[in-house]
């Protein structure tokens, strides 16, 4: 009788497991004639804000070693350029672009530094002329209004 038991056993295990996957198969035939809900578009992605562009901090009259790093922390390369070189106690006399400017920030825009040598600081070292990384381009920025009026003309005695 156990081996007649253990058939049955078998036998029930075989339909369940048979019901199963004809009730499986029937569920994702039906779901595959229902059709597939279409795949809406993505939604087109906003513009991104123009860029701000990088005005030209003010240095002249400062010690080489505080403009070089207001122009840093302000997203600019900077060289020094003439007989004076980049030591730390020098001071900038004249600069270009000119304070205010506003430029495209093209990663890096750089700024020429003229230097005056302070007298009673000596030149020790290795002087810096250039920054620490690569200029980009120099690219003016447009100017804010786009306006086509023409300018204001200020006659003199008037």
């Amino acid at each position: 009788m156990t081996g007649h038991r253990s058939g049955v056993g078998f036998v029930a295990r075989v339909i369940a497991t048979a019901s199963v996957a004809i009730a499986a198969t029937a569920a994702v035939a039906w779901g595959a004639s229902q059709g597939l809900p279409q795949a809406q578009p993505a939604p087109a992605a906003a513009p991104l804000p123009a860029p701000q562009p990088l005005v030209v901090p003010d240095v002249r009259h400062e010690a080489f070693v505080f403009a070089k790093s207001t122009l840093q922390e302000a997203g600019f390369a900077w060289r020094v350029k003439g007989r004076v070189h980049g030591f730390p106690a020098n001071t900038v006399v004249s600069q270009s672009p000119a304070p205010g400017t506003r430029l495209v920030d093209t990663g890096a825009p750089p700024v020429t530094l003229a230097l005056v040598r302070t007298r009673g600081y000596p030149q020790l070292g290795e002087p810096a002329d250039r920054s620490p990384y690569a200029a980009t381009k120099l690219r003016l920025a447009a100017a804010a209004s786009t306006s086509k009026k023409p300018p204001v003309r200020v006659e003199a005695g008037h």
